[in-house]
């Protein structure tokens, strides 16, 4: 649902690479234009998920940058968007080996957007979600149902609150007398 929401919300033009990961890196979209809202080729892509059994988180991500900074471009928002129960359990599994990728890809301009989704809660991660996306420098959001998913995604105001950054490199000076 979480997908289905991101589709609606994109722009002809926008460029979307689509991956997913358990004990290997499947690549389903790489570097894909879409036509606008409800890309055929996205929807099929994003039908055509299943999940696996082991999680290699750091794989993933790793891929994923690579695929946000081959299509990077100064103009545009460089995002990864990283949809998750925050399980991670083959390959590196370290919060900090995990999210120092994401910490690099900061200086590139590339940001992540981290979705928590679960649909049993007592096996959520949020630690290792919010470490992640805290070293992505991006927001971070928890989703509980599909009607959370249309609250935050759907709507153009809110999507673009979570995608985009308020503020970068700022500095606060406080003065004691």
């Amino acid at each position: 649902q979480v997908l289905t929401q991101i589709a609606h919300s994109l722009e002809p033009g926008d460029i979307v690479s689509l991956l997913s990961w358990d004990t290997a890196v499947t690549v389903l979209l790489d570097q894909e234009t879409v036509s606008g809202p409800d890309d055929p080729q996205l929807l099929a892509a994003i039908h055509a998920l299943d999940t696996g059994g082991s999680t290699d988180l750091h794989g993933g991500l790793v891929r994923a940058y690579q695929l946000a900074e081959a299509a990077y471009h100064p103009d545009r928002l460089n995002r990864v968007v990283l949809i998750s129960d925050g399980g991670a359990n083959t390959g590196v599994t370290d919060v900090q080996l995990i999210a120092s990728h994401s910490d690099d890809a900061e200086a590139e301009g590339i940001y992540m957007v981290g979705v928590g989704i679960d649909d049993n809660a007592y096996d959520y991660s949020d630690s290792l979600m919010d470490g992640i996306t805290d070293a992505g420098k991006g927001a971070y959001v928890y989703i509980d149902g599909e009607d959370e998913a249309g609250t935050i995604f759907g709507d153009d105001e809110r999507f673009l609150s979570v995608m985009e950054i308020a503020a970068r490199a700022v500095q606060v000076e406080m003065v004691m007398p």
